[in-house]
């Protein structure tokens, strides 16, 4: 696998094993590689847009020299990249590629374009379990006359044919199975996916922290899937044992069953909510539909005291209900009731069926400008 990368740089063919702004995206997203001996390991990492490689060569082969002076021939590869160029790429891996003994390599949030094909120099490579590996054909930039153009167009077919038959290889996949996938479009794989087809050989127990500016990332690369930053209590569970206790959960519990049982508890207490709401929507309807009847229908009261009689009929359905039937309709005030409708000294042993039956009208009033005497004489009504 290792002898099939390209080590051709042309000038007049800007080849991007990517579908995104390599040059702008690098601006947010700089490529950062460092090369470091941990113990009898040397540890390479590679993060961001690969652009610009010439800005870090220097210094990383300086590092690379030394590692390899002291007597360390094995490497661990950490990648978490969108790709980029393929020849920075490719520089990349002849660097690595010094180092006599094993490569292992671990993917981070996101292996992509020319990243995943850095990923193919690893005798081995995990990735994280929520990790996305993506691949496809490389895609240049080609400039200048014709005869510039067509021999930049041969290389890019040729380049294309080495990837694919690098794919291949690494994978077992045919190579009509690779072009059948990649000539769709970008070919995104969870790292399940990437290890059930053989581009990588393992997926970590481990989650990889995926940050607001690793999701703008994955927007940016157009990856169809978003992933979701992980919340406090996901990841941090201080509550934990309160949750426990109010969810009635065994002490045990995983964050899992944690997470799920919230998930569970807020699901119901939507549902709770929704009921109520209708049940509040359904009595309001009632109330209205029973007082308009008693003003359109039945006669019993007037129009101009409609909100308070559904105000009370909402808060007490049944006995407003109870209240408007004992009611005979409005008559006409006679002569002998000094008003018909004002309150009259004699009254004071009135009950709620003698202003019903003798004078509904003062009453109608009694319940707009003296609320308390009203109450009392409906206190009396259902009391006695």
């Amino acid at each position: 696998m290792k002898n099939r990368l390209i080590s051709i740089v042309t000038a007049a063919l800007f080849i991007a094993f990517s579908g995104f702004d390599v040059v702008a995206m690098s601006k947010d997203y700089p490529l950062q590689i460092t090369a470091e001996a941990k113990g009898t390991t040397a540890e390479i990492r590679i993060s961001g847009v690969i652009h610009q490689w010439q800005n870090s060569a220097a210094e990383f082969k300086k590092q690379i020299d030394g590692i390899i002076a002291s007597g360390i021939k094995d490497v661990t590869l950490y990648i978490n990249t969108p790709g980029g160029s393929v020849f920075e790429a490719n520089e990349i891996a002849n660097e690595i590629k010094r180092f006599s003994g094993t490569v292992t390599g671990y993917g981070g949030a996101l292996v992509a374009s020319a990243g995943s094909y850095l990923a193919l120099i690893c005798d081995t490579f995990e990735m994280a379990e929520n990790g996305q590996y993506m691949y496809h054909k490389p895609m240049g930039m080609i400039s200048g006359n014709e005869d510039a153009i067509e021999s930049n167009l041969k290389l890019l077919k040729n380049l294309t044919k080495q990837y694919r038959t690098a794919y291949a290889e690494k994978t077992g996949l045919s190579e009509d199975e690779i072009e059948a996938k990649w000539s769709k479009g970008d070919v995104w794989l969870s790292a399940k996916e990437a290890m059930e087809q053989g581009f990588i050989t393992s997926v970590s127990s481990k989650k990889e922290k995926v940050t607001e500016d690793q999701k703008a990332l994955f927007v940016a690369c157009g990856a169809p899937n978003i992933p979701i930053e992980k919340s406090k209590t996901e990841t941090k569970m201080k509550n934990r044992n309160e949750l426990i206790a109010k969810l009635k959960l065994p002490a045990d519990a995983t964050d899992e069953q944690i997470l799920a049982a919230v998930s569970q508890a807020t699901e119901k207490a939507g549902q709770v909510e929704g009921l109520q709401e209708a049940q509040a929507t359904a009595l309001k309807e009632q109330a209205e539909t029973l007082v308009d009847n008693a003003i359109t229908q039945e006669k019993k009261i007037t129009a101009d005291v409609r909100d308070q009689w559904v105000k009370m009929a909402t808060n007490d359905l049944a006995g407003t209900t109870a209240i408007l039937k004992a009611m005979p309709a409005i008559a006409k005030p006679s002569a002998g009731l000094e008003g018909g409708g004002t309150p009259q000294a004699g009254r004071d042993k009135w009950t709620l069926e003698d202003y019903q039956a003798k004078d509904p009208a003062a009453l109608e009033k009694m319940i707009v400008e003296d609320p308390a005497a009203f109450a009392k004489l409906e206190e009396e009504y259902f009391n006695k």
